[in-house]
């Protein structure tokens, strides 16, 4: 006879503290809470969203973190396994044109999720290359769709379970034999936009040189479904999230940090806050697996490779910025040298990789009448990794490499026209929102590092502690912490259920 589990539930509920309201505690406690668990967050912040935050000030509103919202069909489906919809709680607008890459020749590349101006915009470098985004485009689609329905979303625990899920014969279509570069590079002659393709990479944590050429599927995803903004830029999203929440009587505690995981025979059963205890049937972590263990544990743990740390820029500026879209990403020279620089020798490469984001021009509420929000990003070593210990002064030496990249471009954006500034540093991302290292997006992604060889979701170590978010299987990026969500939920509800 079939047991019910939810009314099993009912009749003996179970507690859980989530440490963490980034995106994936805020997406995994309405899923818990639909079991009739007793759920309840405890954020460190002032705000929730982790590292997906939000700076208002001045009438400017800026995105601390993620820009951009992709892969839209992954929130509809968490959404509606809550027998919810997704635009109920969230309001998305279209960004098309997409990214803009730039060179310093004055070349650029111009994505659209049409596939007709995508198509116009690729036969400039080379007609060939207008027959080569079709077939990287059919290439892209089965590794895609083996990805998400055999692979990423599946909890395997060891390598051989974990890629036969794809089934044996699909192996060598996954692209797994070459690099990331190889594998976009069999469809282009033109070198840029391979290198367009494969600075994806660089949020992965590793030289495209380097990752499983598997990560091809990145710039495809993005192509094949559209890149978004939230009404009111990505923190819409964490609103929605926020709401949800309350829909499902989720308690969410703010401004509360945790100072330790307390543990009784191996077993995780409560934390400390505030001095005092608190305590649980289950703890789920969303702050960064390396962060729990050595912070809130006291343990240590094996190492892993991070992804690199960020100084980001938050400028309200006195005018509209009419010469660029909402996207820019802002390419080197020697693409390989510059990946050798960050993450083989450890520095910020000479010839600096940066994007820019304007969010206003999406969303005209984003800042003043007659005026502009502008995100910048620049990628550094991490912490551990990085010489330069004066961070605010390299700030500032990095500032002007972006304005002379301004004015090689022919970018009409000055020092003098900014009125609003906020700048956070590796070591401000560490200590505000908790990151291991100061890493922007949690652990990399070569090889070794994902799947069965990443953090895993239930702890190993200690019992009755789960893990989720970037530093967790499925990796890094907001929609792999909806999805990380899905995939820890799973595993709890089977563990509760044994």
């Amino acid at each position: 006879m079939e047991v019910n589990f939810a009314l099993h539930m009912k009749k003996k509920p179970k507690k859980v503290i989530i440490i963490g309201a980034g995106i994936g505690g805020l997406s995994i406690a309405p899923l818990l809470a639909k079991e009739n668990l007793e759920v309840e967050i405890f954020e460190s912040q002032e705000n929730v969203g982790g590292r997906a935050n939000i700076i208002s000030e001045n009438g400017f509103t800026f995105d601390t973190g993620p820009s951009l919202l992709n892969y839209p069909w992954v929130y509809e489906n968490y959404f509606s396994s809550l027998d919810k919809n997704f635009y109920d709680y969230v309001e998305l607008i279209k960004v098309d044109p997409a990214v803009n890459f730039l060179w310093k020749d004055q070349t650029n590349l111009q994505l659209s999720s049409d596939l007709n101006s995508l198509s116009d915009e690729i036969s400039k470098f080379s007609k060939k290359d207008r027959h080569g985004i079709i077939d990287f485009f059919k290439s892209s689609q089965k590794k895609y769709d083996l990805a998400f329905k055999k692979i990423v979303t599946k909890n395997s625990s060891n390598v051989m379970s974990w890629l036969l899920n794809a089934g044996i014969n699909n192996l060598l279509s996954l692209g797994l034999t070459n690099n990331m570069y190889s594998e976009i590079n069999k469809f282009f002659e033109e070198k840029k936009i391979v290198e367009a393709f494969s600075s994806y990479s660089m949020y992965l944590g590793d030289s495209p040189y380097k990752l499983p050429g598997f990560f091809s599927i990145l710039p495809y995803g993005e192509l094949q479904y559209g890149l978004w903004m939230p009404k009111g830029g990505m923190y819409g999203l964490v609103n929605g999230l926020k709401k949800l929440n309350q829909d499902f009587n989720v308690k969410i505690n703010t401004s509360s940090k945790i100072t330790k995981i307390i543990i009784e025979k191996n077993k995780a059963i409560g934390i400390s806050i505030n001095n005092e205890q608190k305590y649980a049937d289950l703890i789920i972590s969303n702050v960064d697996s390396e962060t729990t263990y050595k912070e809130l544990l006291g343990l240590n743990v094996k190492g892993y490779k991070m992804t690199p740390s960020v100084y980001t820029y938050y400028w309200g500026l006195n005018k509209k910025v009419d010469t660029l879209t909402h996207h820019t990403i802002f390419l080197p020279d020697d693409f390989k040298k510059t990946f050798n620089e960050l993450f083989s020798k450890n520095k910020i490469p000479d010839d600096l990789p940066f994007y820019i984001s304007i969010p206003s021009k999406t969303d005209s509420e984003l800042a003043p009448k007659g005026k502009s929000s502008l995100f910048v990003l620049i990628p550094s070593p991490v912490i551990s990794k990085y010489s330069n210990n004066n961070y605010i002064e390299k700030s500032f030496e990095l500032k002007e490499l972006v304005f002379n990249r301004f004015v090689q471009n022919n970018i009409e954006i000055k020092k003098e026209d900014i009125i609003y500034e906020k700048i956070l540093t590796p070591l401000d991302w560490k200590n505000k929102f908790g990151l291991f290292d100061g890493s922007a997006f949690g652990p990399s992604h070569n090889f070794t590092q994902i799947g069965p060889f990443r953090n895993p979701n239930k702890s190993k170590k200690i019992k009755s502690l789960y893990f989720v978010g970037a530093s967790t299987t499925p990796g890094t990026g907001v929609p792999m912490c909806v999805l990380s969500s899905e995939m820890t939920k799973e595993k709890i509800i089977e563990e509760l259920k044994v």
